[in-house]
């Protein structure tokens, strides 16, 4: 005959199960913010554009501004953290004029593949010639064109787009790069001429060396 022992040993088993406190699911943590030490130094640029003399920088909390489809103004995203730096040589020049870098640091990657996206659609669907004014009643025209960089950090994209006013010309080449949450826009204006793709894929991969 079994003893009757073994299945009250086995119910207060159970019992002793249900009555354990439950395991605690860890919230997690929030995004560390950013700041300065995240950003290129002035040493970064001066590697990649070695005739930017005695650059000038300046360091701020900003948003970066992102396409809105196809407009030529954009809409301001924040993330959870954001911090820009901005650097120009002393002096202006027929090269390199104004880089600015924004960091813009997400709770979730979906988030931040979906700013990288935004930059993707504009160079799939918003090249041409746009004509537009400097919001001081000034003609201007853009002329946006399509750049596809090669693949740094988890995931890039770029655009190209051609100030022209009067007898003044200005290009900017923008890198996005994605590296888990965060994400990094590259700025780099040239006088005159186009920015070349080399310069600005250099810093970009500094960039993802400093956010690794």
């Amino acid at each position: 005959m079994p003893s009757p022992l073994i299945p009250l040993a086995a119910a207060l088993a159970v019992l002793a199960a249900l009555l354990a406190p439950s395991a605690v699911v860890a919230a997690p943590a929030p995004p560390e913010r950013l700041t300065r030490a995240d950003l290129l130094t002035l040493e970064d640029h001066v590697v990649v554009y070695p005739d930017m003399r005695d650059p000038l920088r300046t360091v701020m909390r900003s948003p970066v501004f992102s396409p809105r489809g196809c407009e030529d103004q954009g809409v301001a995203v924040r993330g959870s953290s954001a911090i820009e730096g901005s650097v120009s040589p002393s002096s202006r020049r027929r090269s390199v004029a104004l880089i600015d870098q924004t960091l813009v640091r997400f709770d979730s990657v979906r988030k931040a593949r979906a700013l990288v996206q935004r930059y993707r659609g504009f160079s799939k669907h918003c090249v041409g010639d746009v004509d537009t004014d400097d919001g001081e009643g000034s003609d201007v025209r853009l002329k946006n064109r399509a750049w596809f960089p090669p693949l740094v950090g988890d995931e890039s994209a770029g655009m190209l787009i051609g100030w022209f006013q009067s007898d003044f010309a200005d290009w900017r080449r923008v890198l996005v790069v994605r590296t888990g949450r965060t994400v990094s826009v590259l700025d780099v204006s040239f006088t005159d001429v186009r920015p070349p793709q080399r310069g600005v894929v250099a810093l970009g991969r500094l960039a993802v060396e400093r956010l690794d």
